[in-house]
């Protein structure tokens, strides 16, 4: 594909997706990209238009957290499912030719290539200072955590930092992979101007958009996926003092609709109800597909026996993420926890406009206990108070189950910390991630998935994908693939 073909490409997408439902009066021969960036709605168009790509099927409408949950201990594939390239997540039999990782990729970079623009254009726009320093801390967080996911699956990757353009050279355009340090580096940069620029909240329709909260957040994620303990600390202290988030006392109020983009809201990607191509698959893709009862349940994973069985007696998280019969029908554990039962009947459950909840306020609570424990080689107080305060939520009440933890020493508090994360985020977009940063992921998978999986020391990376490889000669494959 040629370097005019990828900038015409580009700049279509953009503009296709942008919230604007105007027509837009183009000369069937160009594309006016120099002049389109032009007033406070063109940049306002612009921004969704990298939003917009958080919600579609390659990234947090499945594959993101899909894929990882599927590696992961927590879940398997449903063995009923007519897809060869699921069950090469779940048996590790991975091939670059992947359908699942190949298009991750091209969504993360469909993003990156549109936050590339805004970052370009809306300097020279006319509009509201203020707004548009805000716009421009939304591109740097999007395009942080995009390229924090490509980290995270494929290592070092090419770092794009400019809009695709026929001007480009060969060089600039078919980029070698960089240093994962390096893309990193550059992570962390998004993320710390998207900070300085963004507010601490939104209200009314700007709810969902990212905030100063969000960015300091996501700089602690990355910050402890780097074993960069006291930055991840502080950060996350800083949020935890911020006095702008908390929990809610019912676990299930987490995620109803009614609160989406609430008190424990870190930042979620944005779905909605009845809205063709916006609405949202979490809820199918974990209950049963019973066609009397649930015509739209499509049970794509199914909780392992090994996550099952690590929650305590009376953890109140287990009742409220998994079922196991509904009316007069009963089957094996399935998956429902997004599906709000105050809003949508069992029939309605394909309509459902379930935000995916990239970030909830407990996971910064369990970063700042982990950092710490690791800072002080062993937990302090207030590593415990982070800890707690999550499992105190859990018991809903019951106070004869999961007593706060104390008297552990820094193996098994962080041992304890990784438990909560896992049981307090199922189905977060976090598992795998998480074994892979802790040096995990084959230990745990072979416990929970035995004979049925074969992970190796290569799967702590996904392959790059084989058709980017046949468009760039420059990208190598990761080693075992």
């Amino acid at each position: 594909m040629n370097k005019a073909a990828y900038f015409l490409i580009a700049i279509s997408l953009l503009i296709a997706s942008s919230c604007s439902k105007e027509k837009l009066d183009l000369d069937p021969h160009r594309i006016y990209y120099d002049n389109f960036y032009q007033t406070e709605e063109s940049a306002l168009n612009a921004i969704n238009a990298v939003y917009d790509v958080l919600g579609q099927v390659n990234q947090y409408n499945s594959h993101i957290w899909y894929i990882q949950d599927i590696s992961s201990d927590d879940f398997n594939a449903n063995p009923n499912l007519n897809d060869p390239d699921v069950h090469e997540f779940d048996h590790y039999t991975l091939e670059a030719t992947n359908n699942y990782t190949e298009e991750a990729w091209q969504g993360s970079y469909l993003g990156i290539s549109r936050a590339n623009i805004v970052l370009e254009k809306i300097p020279n726009t006319e509009m509201d200072s203020t707004l548009q320093q805000q716009i421009l801390g939304e591109a740097h967080f999007l395009r942080g955590l995009f390229y924090f996911n490509l980290a995270r699956m494929y290592g070092g990757v090419p770092m794009v930092t400019i809009p695709v353009s026929p001007d480009l050279s060969d060089e600039e355009v078919y980029k070698e992979r960089a240093a994962v340090e390096d893309v990193y580096a550059l992570i962390i940069a998004d993320f710390e101007k998207a900070a300085q620029k963004l507010p601490e909240s939104h209200s009314g329709a700007n709810k969902g958009r990212a905030t100063w909260g969000a960015a300091k957040s996501m700089l602690a994620k990355v910050h402890l996926t780097r074993e960069n303990w006291n930055d991840a600390a502080t950060h996350a202290e800083a949020v935890v003092n911020s006095g702008v988030y908390e929990l809610f006392d019912d676990y299930a109020d987490a995620f109803k609709e009614s609160n989406e983009n609430g008190k424990e809201s870190i930042f979620e990607v944005q779905f909605t109800a009845s809205v063709n191509n916006e609405n949202s698959r979490l809820v199918i893709s974990g209950l049963p597909s019973i066609q009397s009862v649930f015509p739209a349940g499509v049970e794509m994973l199914l909780p392992t026996e090994d996550l099952l069985n690590t929650f305590e007696e009376g953890d109140y998280r287990k009742e409220v993420t998994f079922f196991d019969s509904y009316w007069q029908h009963e089957f094996e554990p399935h998956l429902w926890k997004y599906w709000d039962r105050d809003a949508y009947e069992a029939s309605e459950t394909g309509q459902s406009g379930a935000n995916f909840k990239l970030m909830r306020y407990p996971e910064v609570l369990l970063i700042y206990a982990e950092a710490l424990n690791e800072i002080n080689n062993g937990p302090n107080q207030a590593a415990y108070d982070a800890v707690n305060q999550v499992r105190e939520r859990a018991r809903n009440g019951n106070e004869d189950v999961l007593p706060d933890l104390s008297g552990l020493n820094y193996e098994e508090f962080r041992a304890a910390v990784w438990k909560e994360k896992r049981l307090e985020t199922i189905n977060e977009g976090n598992r795998w991630f998480d074994l892979k940063r802790t040096n995990r992921l084959i230990e745990r998978v072979n416990a929970a998935k035995g004979n049925n999986a074969n992970p190796q020391s290569f799967h702590y990376r996904f392959p790059i994908p084989q058709r980017e490889r046949d468009l760039n000669p420059n990208l190598t494959q990761n080693e075992g693939y």
